[in-house]
């Protein structure tokens, strides 16, 4: 451990996020540099939040060591008094925050008192979040915001709240009601990132909206599929879209000849996301993606017959959502693709002939993670199907051991191998 001392701040924050909270306590009481890590400006600046709440009151005798850049808000019907005295003391502390969180559970007065700059100034506030309700005493809201870049709307009753946000150019939408969906063509032309959320099975359109300058949109319509009923309009609106480069959709289903077509009009898309709970997905739907370089895909059957991908690099297959995991078929069509360099399985089931097939020295990077039952032997010949592996993750795998790894280390000297033992008195 002493040769983390001598690693920059940068490279350990990487390090200590992909920790639990368990192995973060432990390492800092042997490593001296976490204390260093956590209280500089720069982790600060990403990760500290000022938490304002009405049962936690503030002391306005208190000196601060800093000002706090990003704040959160909780608003309701308990300790209203208190509350007040602490918004008041806000300005303080963080005069000109740029990051905004507002959870309002109450039609209260201090909800719309908060967005006029009553309290401290929003000004600098480049991202802004609400959750609860919008609904207010006074009624419809109009707010103007020169500065803000990234709005994530989870609330309700957004009927009583309008944005002028000229620099605005990412959304995240939480829809519940049609209302949330007549946001959406004020910032149309203005959008880069996009994300809508259904809550419910009810569908509410916007594929006769365009985004001309969209380059990455998520669609997470989990209780509701994609049918052969919206084929024609949905079709129509991708096609719209070629500019688009990062595409994640989870859907309960979604019909082959959609996302074949689909496909056809986005020739630039370099990342596809795709999450389908129920039937199967066919890769070569897909296949004329030619400029894709990473995939992930989470369904219950994956067919990989016939899928050519030029450029493919990263390749993620199956999820831990599925009780019985992920099949796969035609596992001998990953072994051809030629610029493959990172694999990932995720509880997924082999047929007893993939450990058979020719190996592949294509693949540098593999991770195995969320197999309830992980066989050594099976494991070794896998290792073996990609001996030009050189990295590999083995995480979420009750019952398989650190003696397992050794084993599987002495077997292939050149593999590094990351392993998270799963125990039961792990936090």
């Amino acid at each position: 451990m002493a040769c983390f001392c001598w690693l920059p701040n940068e490279i350990l924050e990487n390090i200590f996020q992909h920790l639990d909270f368990k192995t973060r306590r432990n390492l800092s009481l042997v490593c001296r540099r976490w204390n260093e890590v956590l209280l500089s400006e720069r982790y600060l600046r990403k990760h500290a939040i000022l938490r304002v709440e009405g049962c936690r009151l503030l002391n306005g005798k208190m000196s601060f060591e800093r000002d706090y850049d990003a704040i959160s808000i909780k608003l309701d019907d308990q300790h209203c008094n208190e509350m007040t005295k602490n918004l008041r003391l806000i300005n303080a502390i963080s005069p000109s925050p740029e990051y905004l969180r507002i959870d309002n559970r109450s039609a209260d007065q201090r909800f719309a008192l908060v967005l006029n700059n009553v309290f401290f100034s929003l000004e600098n506030v480049e991202q802004l979040h609400l959750l609860g309700t919008c609904k207010t005493e006074k009624g419809y809201l109009c707010h103007t915001f020169n500065n803000l870049k990234s709005l994530k709307i989870e609330s309700t009753h957004v009927e009583y709240l309008k944005f002028i946000a000229p620099q605005l150019n990412e959304l995240y939408l939480y829809v519940s009601s049609e209302d949330h969906m007549d946001l959406l063509p004020q910032f149309a032309d203005q959008l880069v990132k996009l994300t809508v959320v259904f809550e419910s099975k009810d569908i509410y359109y916007f594929y006769n909206l365009t985004f001309p300058f969209v380059t990455e949109l998520s669609i997470d319509r989990r209780l509701k599929g994609m049918t052969k009923s919206e084929q024609n309009i949905s079709i129509a609106f991708f096609r719209r879209l070629p500019q688009l480069q990062k595409l994640h959709i989870s859907v309960k289903f979604i019909d082959s000849y959609v996302m074949q077509m689909i496909s056809t009009g986005l020739p630039n898309l370099t990342e596809l996301s795709l999450i389908v709970s129920e039937g199967t997905i066919q890769l070569s739907n897909i296949s004329k993606l030619v400029q894709l370089e990473k995939l992930k895909i989470e369904a219950e059957k994956v067919n990989l017959l016939d899928a050519h991908f030029r450029h493919l690099k990263h390749l993620t297959l199956g999820s831990s959502d599925f009780r019985t995991g992920t099949y796969v078929y035609a596992f001998e069509s990953l072994m051809l693709i030629d610029s493959l360099r990172v694999l990932g399985l995720h509880n997924v089931k082999f047929y007893p002939e993939v450990l058979k097939l020719t190996p592949s020295y294509n693949i540098g990077s593999m991770y195995i993670t969320n197999y309830k039952r992980l066989d050594d032997g099976h494991l070794q010949m896998l290792v073996r199907r990609f001996p030009a592996v050189r990295w590999l993750k083995i995480a979420h795998c009750p019952g398989f051991t650190a003696r397992e790894i050794e084993k599987l280390k002495r077997m292939n000297p050149k593999l590094c191998v990351a392993f998270d033992e799963v125990t039961q008195g792990r936090l």
